[in-house]
């Protein structure tokens, strides 16, 4: 099939593993894809990730001069070739903010890129500015553009999500909730508007978690019931709630558990703080960030997920996390929060929702299952990966995007 553009911001990045598994999924099963990302992310990336970075075309050139030149170089080609697209292009960015100015600038160069590799389309993740980009792009050279929609791209940077879905060949939406947030949010409820938005569930490599499922792991070295949670450290995430839900279940004579949490972020030091000031540091440990198989290693070693979503204070909030679908593929019992497209992955007997913020409810939730048999903790877990067997499957799901590229490109 025809080759497709995808346009990073930054790649890889470690909180965005679902983009990598999407490509290399894409990938196997023959799609022809071009990766262009307009800096490199140095540091932490998985095996799977540092593959992808060996073909990634990075535009960002170290030599000052010559990246000057190939800006103004492509500005040229383009105004000449095409003045009316160009100008066009111009007179849009002109309504928008400086950061759109400043966007505008590179933008030649990125369609000059994208237009000699000769694609069909262009695809890019996040409705925020790579999706501005890939729509300058279209508009520039008249390669049609497609773009997926998640969570803080809709709900706190909203900057022309009208213009973008309705100017894209399709738009893809990992929850019914996010389709319908912008329906309600910016068409006015009109359901003719969004038609062209496809629920395309992010997925899980079913193949790639099985190893670690736990059928007959026995834990070695940890003490009674053990509580997993993985995320970056983040309000919209809700680690302190759980930390709270905690200390509520050593008050209530609970104290034979502990709480393990992964990730790093910016609430690091915040959360260890109200760790020791309630008295929990010998239950709750911090093990920062740790690559992919860290995490499914410390999945199957656990009794219950739990990840306590909340709606940040600036509106922020997460979409479906891919967590708590890696969870449940691995047939854990979850415990999260009744936000955003959630309810979609958690249903069905496979694990308690509980309002979000409220560590009293996320503390009964958590109590309820530590009481049960393992054998009917393991019935959850099986429930849950049903679900995702058939709504979260990588395979499945990226098989529909293929045919969204086949169809539309």
């Amino acid at each position: 099939m025809s080759r497709i553009c995808y346009i990073l911001s930054s790649f890889p990045v470690i909180s965005e593993t679902f983009i990598v598994n999407e490509i290399r999924e894409l990938r196997k099963q023959g799609v022809d894809i071009a990766l262009v990302s307009f800096s490199r992310q140095e540091g932490f990336a998985n095996k799977e990730a540092r593959e992808l970075v060996r073909d990634t075309i990075y535009l960002k050139d170290r030599n000052k001069l010559f990246r000057i030149f190939k800006l103004l170089f492509s500005h040229a080609y383009f105004f000449v070739r095409n003045p009316f697209h160009y100008l066009r292009v111009f007179y849009l960015v002109r309504r928008m903010d400086e950061e759109s100015l400043s966007l505008f600038l590179r933008i030649s160069y990125l369609a000059f890129v994208v237009r000699r590799l000769g694609v069909r389309g262009i695809h890019t993740h996040f409705a925020s500015s790579t999706a501005e980009c890939a729509m300058l792009v279209s508009m520039i050279t008249g390669i049609p553009y497609s773009f997926t929609v998640h969570a803080y791209d809709i709900f706190i940077k909203p900057r022309l999500i009208r213009e973008k879905v309705e100017r894209a060949r399709f738009v893809i939406s990992i929850s019914e909730f996010n389709r319908d947030f912008i329906r309600e949010r910016f068409f006015d409820g009109d359901n003719r508007a969004v038609d062209k938005i496809r629920v395309i569930h992010c997925g899980v490599d079913l193949d790639k978690v099985s190893p670690y499922q736990a059928s007959g792991f026995r834990r070695k070295g940890n003490r009674g019931f053990v509580i997993f949670s993985t995320g970056r450290l983040l309000e919209k995430k809700g680690h302190r709630y759980l930390i709270e839900a905690c200390r509520i279940l050593m008050e209530k004579g609970y104290s034979d558990f502990v709480c393990k949490i992964l990730g790093d972020g910016p609430l690091r030091e915040e959360l260890h703080s109200l760790t020791l000031r309630l008295g929990l540091g010998e239950n709750i440990r911090f093990l920062g960030a740790l690559p992919q198989h860290r995490v499914f290693e410390n999945l199957r070693e656990c009794d219950l997920f739990v990840l306590p979503c909340v709606v940040a204070r600036n509106g922020d909030m997460d979409g479906i996390p891919v967590s708590l679908m890696e969870a449940m593929a691995l047939k854990k019992p979850v415990v999260s929060t009744s936000i955003s497209g959630i309810p979609e992955l958690v249903k069905d007997g496979a694990g308690i929702l509980v309002p979000p913020g409220d560590s009293s409810s996320l503390a009964q939730a958590i109590l309820r299952i530590m009481k049960l048999d393992p054998e009917e903790r393991a019935l959850m877990g099986e429930k849950g990966y049903e679900i995702v067997q058939r709504e979260f499957n990588l395979r499945e799901n990226v098989e529909r995007i293929k045919e969204l590229f086949l169809n539309q490109y």
